[in-house]
């Protein structure tokens, strides 16, 4: 961090493990003044996971990250989903993007299993799950790339912003339909 602010450019992208490493993070990018210093701090949703916002205080305030799930998202898949967490965990712990990917994996999962009635084999499976979809993720809407078997997703533009008296990752902008950009920029040959 003391070399990014020695550098002083106008943007830093910050991208640590998400966890107590991305508090540790900013708790030096607070330590060093830089955002004081001119340096916009940006990154993607590991930087400001959920269920580390009580441990970062307003240093986190008004950072923009990209990310796929917020646990204060507006969507009415997302509250069913968190009013199913806080049922399980009676507040003891904050839902975050892993545990919506989680929850997503297994309603793939579950529907394969309904569909099927619980009898298939492994290349039914791969079937089932290559052409799987649905609206009704915590996330948004979300689907498997049938050549790729990777998802397709939602990205979401978010802000940390106060909110009833707590951090929460506020959506202001989103990008539907994205895939791997790797992918999609070195296809195979």
């Amino acid at each position: 961090m003391q070399r990014v602010k020695d550098a002083k450019p106008d943007v830093a992208f910050i991208w640590p493990p998400a966890g107590n490493q991305s508090t540790a993070m900013l708790k030096a990018v607070k330590d060093l003044g830089l955002r004081e210093a001119g340096v916009n701090v940006i990154s993607t949703q590991d930087l400001v996971p959920d269920e580390e916002l009580p441990n970062m205080g307003d240093v986190a305030l008004g950072l923009i990250t990209s990310g796929t799930y917020s646990s204060a998202a507006d969507r009415p898949a997302n509250k069913a989903f968190i009013a199913a967490w806080d049922k399980e965990y009676a507040g003891k712990a904050i839902p975050d993007f892993l545990s919506a990917h989680g929850w997503d994996g297994m309603m793939a999962i579950f529907d394969l299993v309904k569909q099927t009635k619980g009898k298939f084999t492994g290349d039914e499976a791969i079937k089932f799950f290559a052409n799987w979809k649905t609206d009704n993720s915590p996330r948004g809407p979300i689907s498997i790339d049938p050549a790729t078997r990777d998802v397709i997703q939602t990205i979401y533009m978010r802000r940390t912003e106060m909110r009833n008296g707590k951090l929460a990752n506020i959506e202001f902008d989103s990008i539907p339909n994205v895939k791997d950009p790797w992918k999609e920029l070195n296809p195979p040959r």
